[in-house]
């Protein structure tokens, strides 16, 4: 059942990869069409947040460094990837059940929805990630940054949000409860990450480890690595990390597989 729940999957993101790619360009631009500014309040809200946690701290503690960067460069390296992993959960997450009138209408391949949803999401937020590259390179932080690490690190962001979404969509698809606590874990997960705090400060065993356990705080701190560290995370958190991503492939593909004769009546 597992080998031909992800035969399925392949052979129809193969099948309808065009469809993906004209679904995708069309939603990326469909939820700021009736803004004057369009996809720029994207970025506005997000240098808005980013500017309102920038202040706060230099109110707190001053401009103080984190984990040895400069507190901005700190903040901007987890948030912009944060923006994006956000938006694929929040908005991914209910692509299938947002969905549900052309499910019901049409003979439509509902296990792209997922795919289609990363997609939209990166060519909306992919101009965002060159903020990093400016913040860092006006901090001082040029001859640190490895471009390589960085393609690495959006790859590796971009398997972990597809994999995850084809759990998510299903499981919201069916489950109202799940949405409910889905959305609730939604609102602190920001807090639980590595992104507006000093993972270094983490001494105890304990905690450090649960926190890892997290695979998106591989791709938090990667990001990290890539502009300001310039090297890699051991090769036992990257093997959990590649672990995690395959686990929910397999498990996104066998339920997107059994849910697919259902979807129509489930909406």
């Amino acid at each position: 059942m597992m080998f031909e729940s992800i035969r399925y999957i392949g052979e129809e993101h193969k099948k309808n990869w065009r469809l993906i790619m004209k679904l995708a360009y069309m939603d990326s631009g469909k939820q700021t069409a009736r803004s004057s500014l369009g996809i720029l309040w994207i970025y506005f809200r997000d240098l808005l947040f980013i500017g309102v946690f920038v202040l706060f701290r230099m109110l707190i503690s001053g401009n103080d460094k984190i984990s040895g960067m400069d507190s901005i460069v700190y903040l901007v390296t987890g948030m912009i990837p944060w923006f994006f992993i956000n938006d694929v959960l929040v908005q991914g997450g209910m692509a299938i059940r947002n969905s549900r009138g052309i499910i019901q209408s049409l003979h439509f391949p509902v296990v792209v929805l997922p795919s289609v949803s990363v997609l939209s999401i990166l060519l909306k937020r992919i101009l965002s990630f060159l903020l990093i590259f400016v913040v860092c390179i006006l901090f001082g932080y040029r001859e640190t940054i490895h471009l390589g690490l960085f393609l690495y690190y959006m790859w590796a962001m971009l398997c972990l949000m597809f994999s995850l979404n084809l759990v998510t969509t299903a499981i919201i698809s069916v489950s109202d409860d799940f949405r409910q606590l889905y959305e609730s874990v939604l609102r602190i997960m920001i807090y639980t990450m590595p992104i507006l705090w000093d993972f270094s400060r983490v001494k105890a065993v304990l905690p450090n480890v649960l926190l890892r356990i997290n695979p998106m705080v591989y791709v938090i701190k990667g990001f990290r690595d890539a502009f300001v560290l310039g090297h890699t995370q051991d090769a036992l958190y990257t093997v959990y990390f590649w672990g995690c991503v395959l686990v929910l492939f397999f498990l996104g593909s066998f339920f997107q597989f059994r849910l697919k004769k259902y979807y129509g009546d489930l909406m």
